[in-house]
């Protein structure tokens, strides 16, 4: 008997193992069948197991290459792709050699300590926050002692003025136009009216205010030992007069704003 038991054991075993077989192979033929069959082939076709070479197993169909209207990505290949561009770090500088005489300037930009003369300019196109921690920047510089010039444009320059007024040292203040006080914009003059040191450019007023603008920031950074300026990458005038205070040899901060 317990022989017998063995024997119909091990056949059952072997039932089982042909049967885990025959539905593995059963798996494999359909989904070669799938494979095979495309929108363009007869029912026959798609019934159709897929033959297989001798030693080596199905042979698996190709894709099709994507047309003209598929997916762009599948019909390049991979070398032809373009290159993902570097988005980011839009305040990183370049590598740049520093001579003995700049980083002493340097040096003794950070070791002093005394009152010092800040120009705050920037772009119109300023937001509400931005504003305010412009206005909050050029307050405490004024409570530190510090002289803030600026110019009467609306937007970066117009809350450097605020800021500056809420530090009641009028004398810390002084606003360069780039033409005369009646070229401003209302709400510029109505703000200039509570300053005590506005100087006018009347000469001017027959300039457009692009380049007026222009000869008022050179004019401001002669009198400035710091620039802090605010800009977006396309504020071209902004952008430009930073770069005429490093040449200079004038300490710079530019914060981008996009």
């Amino acid at each position: 008997h317990v022989g017998q038991g063995l024997v119909h054991g091990f056949s059952s075993l072997q039932t089982q193992r042909s049967r885990v077989s025959w539905l593995a192979g059963r798996q494999s033929r359909i989904v070669l069948t799938g494979l095979s069959g495309d929108e363009g082939t007869s029912g026959e076709d798609q019934g159709r197991p897929v033959e297989a070479d001798a030693g080596t197993g199905p042979s698996l169909p190709q894709q099709p290459m994507a047309s003209t209207g598929g997916n762009p990505l599948q019909s390049q290949p991979t070398s032809s792709r373009p290159p993902v561009p570097i988005v980011g770090e839009p305040q990183r500088k370049l590598d740049q050699s520093y001579s003995l005489e700049q980083i002493l300037k340097e040096l003794a930009a950070i070791q002093q300590t005394g009152p010092r003369k800040y120009c705050i300019l920037g772009t119109r196109h300023c937001s509400f926050l931005h504003q305010q921690i412009i206005e909050l920047l050029s307050y405490a510089l004024v409570l530190t002692g510090n002289h803030i010039y600026t110019s009467g444009s609306q937007g970066t320059n117009a809350a450097a003025i605020r800021g500056a007024l809420r530090g009641e040292r009028p004398e810390l203040l002084t606003v360069i136009l780039p033409q005369s006080l009646t070229k401003q914009p209302l709400e510029s003059q109505e703000l200039l009216k509570q300053v005590k040191n506005v100087v006018e450019n009347s000469k001017n007023d027959d300039l457009s205010l692009d380049v007026a603008s222009r000869l008022c920031n050179s004019k401001l950074l002669v009198s400035a030992d710091q620039l802090i300026a605010f800009a977006f990458h396309d504020s071209y005038t902004v952008i430009e007069a930073s770069r005429e205070a490093q040449d200079l040899d004038i300490v710079v901060t530019t914060l981008y704003l996009d």
